[in-house]
């Protein structure tokens, strides 16, 4: 999965900033419908290992580590989808799904602002 890195775009509803960072990610099947701007985290353990779902602070597997926010709304219920999550950037955090302090850390990239 490759880095596309931009500086030059319109930011989106998420966004406070054009500059970001988003990676490639495979969504595990049976994640639900995740939104755009949810918090993900990655599986390290079972047949979904290095997919990710919705962050769970208090989960287990890998998934009570932050690792991005997704760009987008997905649908991984019946099946595992390619999906896209932010890494890097300036995000507008009240427009979040699921971030709490200890992903606020995890996500050493991610700038957190509240709209003006």
């Amino acid at each position: 999965m490759g880095w596309i890195s931009s500086t030059s775009v319109t930011p989106t509803e998420i966004l406070a900033s054009s500059h970001y960072v988003k990676q490639g990610i495979t969504i595990a099947s049976g994640a639900g419908a995740l939104v755009k701007g949810q918090v993900v985290a990655q599986h390290n353990t079972g047949v979904a290992s290095g997919c990710f779902a919705d962050y769970n602070d208090a989960g287990s597997g890998g998934l009570n580590v932050a690792k991005g926010i997704l760009c987008d709304a997905f649908d991984a219920t019946a099946s595992g989808v390619m999906g896209s999550m932010y890494t890097h950037g300036t995000v507008y955090e009240d427009r979040l799904t699921g971030l709490d302090a200890n992903a606020k850390t995890d996500l050493k990239g991610i700038l957190f602002v509240n709209e003006k």
